[in-house]
Parts: C-alpha cells; structure tokens; sequence
C-alpha cells in the first residue's frame, strides 16, 4: 500500500527455469503471505540473493520446523539497508497495461512500482511475474515464474580474467571452457547460502570441485566444445572392448568391428569403465575459502577485482561479462536425477517381447530441480530443453507439433527431439527423483552422456564384465590419481508405488506422479526453449543411516537429514563447477 514500506521474505526454495529467457521458479507454498499478495498486485518484486555476510538476517527470516516459509519483516525490522533499484533502466521497459477486473487496475500507483534490493548481497535481479501456474484443483499452492529484467552484480564477488579456465591450470580436466570473458563470477567470493530447509539451518560452499562433461574419444579436441552431433557416426564405427574371448567370436569380432552398430546389445556387453568410447570425468577439487577467510565470525570476506556491472536481457544484445549469468548465480543448485523407463520397453515388455524382459531404464541430471509446493501435497519441478542435435545419438527425427499432440494411452508412441526424462515422465505418468551424494558423483556425470533413446545410461556406469582383480586394481588406481572418492556405481531397482526405477545407493529418493508441462514464455519471439516436468511426490524414501534425530524448538523430537553423512552434491556455475554441501553455518 501507498506509504507503507517494503517488505522481506528469505524465500528457501527457489531456482533457475531458464536461462534463455532468464526465469526463476518458486512455489507459492515458499513465500510469506504478504510478499505473495503484493507481488500479485504489482507484478514485480527484487530477489536479492542471500549470502554468509548476513547470515544473522537469514537465520531470523527462516521457516521454523513445520512452517512452509517464513515471517514478513521490514529492513529495519530485520537490520538491513535497502538499496533503490535501477530505475533509469527499468522504467524504460515495457510493462504493459494491468489486467482488466483485476486488483491490479485498481492499484495504477503501485503498479510495477519498483522496491529496493538489499544493499549488502552482491547480486541482485530485479524481476517481474511472468506467470502463475495453478498446480492442483485440491490446493492453493501456485508455481511462480519470475523473469528477470535486469542483474546487478558487484565488483566484489567477479574475479578479473580473459578466458574462463586459463589452459595453464592443471586442475582442469578434459573440456576447459576457453570463452573470451571480462571477468568470473566467483562463488568462492559470493559465499552463497544454502538452505537445509527448516529452523534457520544454512550451508556454506567451502570448496569448488571440477568435473568435466562427458566426451566422445574420437572427437577431435578442437571439436569437443560444440561437435557432438559427430558422435553417432564415431560410436557406429568404433571398437568398444568386450568380454569375448573365444576364438571363434574374437574372429567374427575382427570381421564385423567396422561396421558394428552401437544397439542396446553392444551396450550391455561393454565394459564402459575401461573402453575408449567415452571421457568421463572424476569430481576433483580445483580450489577451497582461503584459510584468512574461513572464520565467519571475523565477518571477513575476499573482495575480487572487477566492477560492478548490469544486464538487462531485454534491451542488451550481450552481458558485459561476455556469458549470461542465470547458472552463476543462481548456486548451489542440488541435482535432481531423474529416474524413467522407456516407454517403448514398457509396452514391449507388457506384450511379452523386449529382448530380455526387462524395460529399458533412464537417469539423466537436472540442476534446474525444484519443489514447488510444499504441505499434502508437495510437487517438484525440474526443467528441460529438446535435444539438440549435437546432443542427439539416435535416427530419430524431432517432431515438436507431434510431441505437442501425444497422449500416454496412445499405443504408437511417436520419436521426437524430447529429452528422455520428459518424454518417458510424461508417457508414462510417473518418474522418480534421485539425490546424488558424493560418491556417485561420477556415475552422475556418466548419466549425462547423450545416449539416445534404446540405450541405458545405467548401462555406461556399470563394469560387470570385469573380474574382481580388475575392479580392485581400478580402485587402486583412482585411489592414487586426484579422484578424493571411491566410486559408487548405481543399481536401477523397481520403486514400491509406481513404475520407475530408482538408484538403489542413493541415500534419498523420491517416487513422483506427472502433473502437468508447462512451456516457458517468451519474451523475444521464439526464445524460449525449456519446459517445466511438475510431478507430485506420493513417496520419500530416507535411508537410515543418513537420518537423525533432533530437538525442535517446542521440546518435540523429530526425524531430519544428517547433511555431512549424506554429502550431496551441487552444481555451482559455468561447464564443469561443483560443490559438495557439507558444512553447516553455526
């Protein structure tokens, strides 16, 4: 209301949709009451992003045990200083005229008023609602989508660099990223915070881990960045190393090698640990919080050396730092590994064919994973783009207006340019949500090949074919290279209540039931290319020794996450960043 002053939320529970345009999600469930209503009224609010130097702020602003989200302070309330936005620059966009019939009509004063960020975090996205996603006809909760129009991001947290990962550091593996940049977002220098999810518990990104994506071999070094799309026609004509060792099959192995055809019975035959189809990168730490820095109660922070810069995507052809920031700074994101079968394997399966009976079963990575409704019935949220061709390993032609069109009860299931997760959650109605702990760091990034439908990605993280001696000799040897983790490698098992898999070693996992997809919007024409896979959660299932106990604050004891024995992995920014979240902000 007029004269009245702005209002703060900590918001525990957002993340990135799409970068392209750059758009953020967030359930409804997660935002106080009175910072909901009066985005709902204006249209637009300021997410400044929480970091350890206001660490006291964010743990009076938390949910406590129970709640979905937190008090509504004001600055002084809560002792923070507001910072006027940008508004030479954000007056100048267009608006468009408030909905008719509508609170907002009524409210023209108000309307797309821009509030202040908070002048202590050091990066700011000033941002407006784009859409409000009703998620059941049983419930209130909403998905929110935030564009954002325009970041401010400081000097102190950007570290001044030509290129992104300089080639003389030893740290990298594999594919440095070798853009021509002004400076790095360093999340080292950010300090983000974490949210453990109730009564004011934060971890802090301590360490920066490297992992590179997956490679294929073959493909020429100077290729390797953007010529993916040469894969499939490499994979067809390569040797992959197999178990064969008669005579008779290692002659009709040498006659058949150049034209072997990379199917689902030469993928499981392969010992995808010791072949040359694949790099595959271990998770290596490149670089830690200096130790003069470590203390938070000194409330000392490394400053970096670059200055302060904005970007507006709807007005700057590109960010003055030479990349679009929405991963930099949107961090640490948890990964959600999304777990499907094929549907095409489910019907043969169900029709007594598919080969060995067993469906054909899927895991990819998805940093952009979110719950976005809180309560009895909670949801999650993952994005997803369409294969490009560069990441497309089968024949397949995409046909988008096909996709568009389909139903999961139709018996000829259509090929298409979808990537599995969203294709196989919304053919079959269900997936589930594995959490990647620190060992399985590297079967994670083994998910992430592009495959292509027919073929298990289970499959490329599996050794079967190889004795025990030669396991323990791979162990011996990852033991005495820069990996610091032993290798964990995943087991799909039937889940108990719907028909998905699930990675039998994570520590924690989900079983979800396919709400509803819904398509990014666009800001300029046709730049939206991610759509949002929203599943309800029916089941969560915590191994034991990951749980524990804990006093709330009325004296209760309840059951809660041990986060230095589950060790979850995060991605950070860039290619190849990673963190693992295991320090707790006392």
């Amino acid at each position: 209301q007029k004269n009245n002053p702005p209002l703060i939320a900590l918001v525990e529970g957002y993340c990135g949709a799409s970068d392209r345009p750059p758009t953020l999600m967030v359930g409804s469930d997660s935002i106080s009451t009175s910072v909901l209503e009066g985005l709902r009224v204006n249209k637009v609010c300021t997410l400044s992003v929480a970091t350890e130097r206001d660490i006291h702020a964010a743990k009076s602003m938390s949910a406590g045990y129970g709640c979905d989200h937190g008090p509504t302070l004001t600055f002084d309330e809560v002792g923070l200083k507001p910072c006027d936005p940008p508004l030479k620059i954000l007056n100048a966009l267009p608006i468009g005229p408030p909905p008719p019939d509508t609170e907002c009509s009524n409210n023209t004063e108000n309307y797309f008023k821009r509030p202040p960020a908070i002048a202590s975090s050091p990066v700011q996205m000033h941002c407006r609602l784009a859409m409000e996603v009703p998620l059941s006809t049983s419930s209130d909760s909403t998905m929110i989508l935030l564009q954002i129009d325009t970041y401010i991001i400081h000097g102190n947290v950007l570290r001044t660099q030509s290129t992104l990962y300089p080639t003389t550091k030893s740290s990298i593996q594999g594919n440095p990223d070798v853009r021509t940049i002004t400076a790095k977002i360093d999340c080292l220098l950010l300090r983000p915070l974490a949210s453990f999810g109730n009564n004011g518990r934060f971890g802090r990104v301590k360490t920066i881990y490297h992992m590179g994506r997956p490679r294929p071999r073959e493909v020429p070094m100077m290729d390797r960045n953007r010529a993916l799309s040469m894969s499939q026609k490499l994979i067809n004509s390569c040797k992959p190393t197999t178990t064969t060792t008669t005579a008779a099959a290692a002659a009709e192995k040498k006659t058949n090698t150049a034209t072997q055809i990379f199917d689902g019975t030469t993928c499981n035959k392969i010992d995808w640990e010791s072949n040359s189809l694949w790099e595959i990168d271990d998770l290596v730490p490149a670089c830690s919080i200096p130790p003069e820095y470590d203390n938070i109660r000194d409330n000392m922070f490394e400053e970096g050396d670059g200055q302060t810069i904005s970007y507006t995507y709807r007005k700057d052809n590109i960010c003055p730092l030479g990349y679009n920031p929405m991963k930099q700074v949107v961090c640490p994101r948890f990964i959600g590994w999304i777990s499907t079968y094929e549907p095409e394997s489910l019907l043969s399966t169900e029709n007594g064919g598919g080969g060995s009976g067993q469906p054909i079963a899927h895991i990819s990575p998805y940093s952009f994973c979110i719950d976005v409704a809180r309560g009895s019935k909670p949801m999650i949220a993952f994005a997803a783009c369409p294969r490009s061709d560069e990441f497309d390993n089968s024949d397949d032609e995409s046909d988008s207006e096909t996709e568009k069109q389909r139903s999961r009860n139709n018996k000829k299931i259509e090929s298409d340019g979808w990537k599995d997760a969203q294709r196989d959650a919304e053919l079959t109605g269900v997936f589930c949500v594995n959490l990647v702990s620190q060992e399985m760091a590297w079967a994670m990034n083994a998910s992430a090949a592009p495959l292509g439908k027919g073929l298990s990605e289970f499959q490329l993280t599996r050794s079967d074919n190889g004795t025990q001696q030669q396991q323990q000799e791979k162990e011996r040897q990852r033991e005495g290279s820069a990996a610091t983790t032993r290798r964990t490698i995943p087991t799909p098992v039937p889940a108990p209540h719907i028909n998905a898999p699930y990675v039998a070693e994570s520590p924690m996992f989900m079983e979800c039931r396919y709400v509803k997809t819904v398509k990014i919007p666009d800001i300029h024409d046709n730049d939206s290319m991610y759509s949002l896979i929203i599943g309800e959660v029916v089941n969560i299932h915590v191994r034991k020794d990951v749980a524990m106990k804990r006093t709330a604050d009325d004296g209760s004891e309840i059951m809660d996450i041990d986060i230095e024995k589950m060790k979850p992995v995060a991605r950070l920014g860039y290619g190849q960043e990673y963190t693992v979240v295991t320090t707790e902000i006392e």
